[in-house]
């Protein structure tokens, strides 16, 4: 029996190799009312196989749909994807796209000013009456003109969030105030991570646009992102570059009491730190002891104190470090579950940080409570690991091959250099760029080369003899202006090269097509030097699953690598070369980590198979 894809609002004429499957898997785990963890390689178009079923069920049941990414500049395919929906299949799709408040806000200050600093001069300047575009848009219900306004925006969905934005700035309106106005009518919403799972920001988000969880569909994208990014959301820390900052705001304005507070709390810091050397692992109450101790105030009073000199400060300048410390000192005093302290020097800051080790708590309540979710990506493998991290156990899952010609890839594992700490010298950096020569030169195409970190790569570059070749180098915090500069050299020269680092810029979220990029190599394994928040994660998924260094170390680096390898073959007709460059690759336990349709094979002729395969 053939598979009617088009009733679950496909909008192309033809599936590719293995999407009617995911089509297929959404719509049943959507009927069921459960979760699912798609592994669904890049290309096998997730976007649309996803979004079909989901609105398909949303429509029939009077349900809402989340699309969460990591990455705001993932929105415009879902919207563009909507839209195909739309046209083809002639159904009205209300969507809003949902960005940060900061990001759509027309005011100039919004860029100067940090989250949280933002946060506190918008709420000011809506209850102060201060906000032309707040003022336009809505007294308590919207003003006549917003109304017209979103009228006219619910006909024209879906639309991108720089559209909808521009049309509030043609009309003097808030575009976030619109956008959530909007949202109340939408069936869709294509938002980040962060407004789900920030277990302090959902409840008033769904609030707001009069949406529950129980009636949600939630599709995450590129979900191998969700662990970290919880963790990340829920963790909190606190930098002597801070106290520093604080001092010197409350200074200008004499708030010499309250300088002097942050002044002890430094002095806190220093002296922790140096108890533990370079990092220790605190309770909650040495800090807390400590404060109390040196400042003659009660922690609370701290905190008051802090709390009204901060506002005050940012009254006056806009922002305030002070408010960002007392937000810390609030945080800290909390017992949230599965949490570790860490007292850390790094080399120009000491840092206090508050982590959170298991994203499950706050994954898991809103999995629980929506109607179904999808978690996919193209490396969310093992999946096993991830149904765990996650708290979803009894999720389907589904893992499918690429629906690219395996022909077109082919992955090599050469076995004769390494990256281990151990072996690190210039005579292994040396050993590297002959290699690395060796392999460039003879495929020579536009090659890509991920390096653990910017300090091997540029012990590495040091040996690069790479004469005639166009060498690109990627450079710490690089701006999106620069960015885009490096990337427009690299493709406009036959047989590139770019020396990148494997978490940097370019491993993820890059689309270079066609010959644009056709080889890969990967130098060493990701793997950072174990510090104390490591090896506490570590040690938590030890207790929890007996599978500590797998969950808390190896994987997580394997599936960057991965993500790396990812940029090599983006359509069906690319040609790609993937090379892991390491021996440890060849070991049982890495090798487990690689998907199995890469079909890997072991050489130590990398030079000559890259020649024959590109020739």
């Amino acid at each position: 029996m053939t598979f009617d894809y088009s009733k679950f609002y496909f909008p192309y004429e033809s599936v590719r190799a293995y999407q009617d499957l995911l089509i297929q898997n959404i719509n049943a785990v959507i009927e069921s009312r459960k979760n699912l963890l798609a592994h669904a390689p890049t290309g096998l178009g997730k976007t649309a196989a996803s979004l079909g079923p989901a609105i398909f069920q949303a429509l029939k049941n009077d349900l809402n749909v989340f699309f969460l990414t990591p990455r705001h500049t993932q929105h415009r395919l879902v919207i563009d994807t909507i839209r195909e929906i739309s046209d083809v299949h002639k159904i009205n799709v209300p969507v809003v796209d949902l960005v940060g408040k900061q990001s759509t806000c027309p005011l100039p200050v919004a860029r100067e000013l940090g989250r949280t600093d933002f946060i506190d001069y918008c709420k000011e300047m809506r209850n102060n009456g201060k906000c032309p575009y707040y003022k336009n848009t809505r007294k308590v219900d919207l003003t006549d003109k917003a109304e017209q306004v979103l009228n006219d925006l619910v006909v024209k969905s879906p639309m991108h969030s720089e559209d909808l934005c521009a049309v509030c700035a043609d009309n003097k309106l808030c575009p976030y105030e619109m956008a959530i106005e909007l949202g109340k009518k939408s069936k869709v919403v294509v938002c980040d991570y962060f407004h789900l799972f920030n277990d302090h920001v959902r409840k008033t988000f769904l609030a707001k646009m009069n949406k529950d969880l129980e009636d949600s569909i939630l599709i995450i994208d590129e979900a191998h992102n969700l662990p970290d990014r919880v963790r990340s959301l829920m963790s909190h820390k606190l930098t002597s570059f801070t106290l520093k900052a604080g001092v010197k705001e409350l200074e200008s304005l004499s708030f010499d009491d309250e300088a002097g507070v942050l002044r002890m709390i430094l002095r806190v810091l220093e002296g922790l730190v140096s108890a533990h050397e370079r990092e220790g692992l605190l309770g909650k109450d040495d800090f807390i002891n400590q404060v109390t101790s040196v400042t003659g105030y009660s922690y609370d009073e701290v905190q008051e104190m802090l709390l009204t000199a901060g506002t005050a400060v940012r009254e006056e300048k806009k922002r305030s470090f002070t408010l960002a410390i007392a937000r810390f000192l609030d945080a800290w005093d909390s017992d949230e579950p599965d949490r570790v302290r860490v007292i850390k020097r790094e080399p120009k800051r000491i840092v206090l940080s508050h982590h959170c080790l298991n994203p499950a708590a706050y994954t898991e309540p809103v999995f629980q409570e929506s109607c179904a979710s999808v978690m996919m990506s193209g490396t969310l493998t093992p999946t096993s690991m991830y149904s765990e991290v996650l708290g979803v156990p009894d999720s389907s899952i589904i893992e499918l091959k690429s629906p690219f010609p395996q022909e077109n890839r082919l992955t090599l594992v050469v076995p004769e250099t390494t990256t281990r700490y151990s072996r690190r010298s210039d005579e292994e950096f040396d050993r590297i760029a002959k290699k690395l020569e060796g392999i460039i030169n003879s495929a020579n195409v536009n090659t890509a080369v991920f390096f653990p970190s910017y300090a091997l790569l540029s012990r590495v570059q040091e040996k690069l003899n790479l004469w005639g070749k166009n060498v690109v180098v990627e450079q710490s915090g690089l701006s999106k202006v620069e960015k885009n500069s490096l990337l427009h050299s690299f493709r406009s020269n036959k047989g590139s090269v770019l020396l990148a680092v494997v978490s940097g810029s370019f491993g993820e979220g890059v689309d270079l097509p066609g010959q644009e990029l056709e080889c890969i190599i990967i130098v060493g394994i990701p793997l950072p030097v174990p510090d104390l928040y490591t090896k506490s994660l570590i040690n938590y998924y030890d207790e929890q699953f007996s599978k500590g260094w797998d969950y808390g170390y190896v994987y997580p680096a394997l599936t960057r690598v991965i993500q790396n390898a990812g940029r090599c073959i983006r359509q069906a007709t690319d040609k790609g070369l993937i090379i892991l460059l390491d021996e440890r690759y060849a070991w049982k336990n890495y090798l487990k980590c690689i998907p199995p349709e890469w079909l890997l094979k072991i050489t130590k002729e990398p030079e000559r198979i890259a020649k024959e395969f590109f020739s």
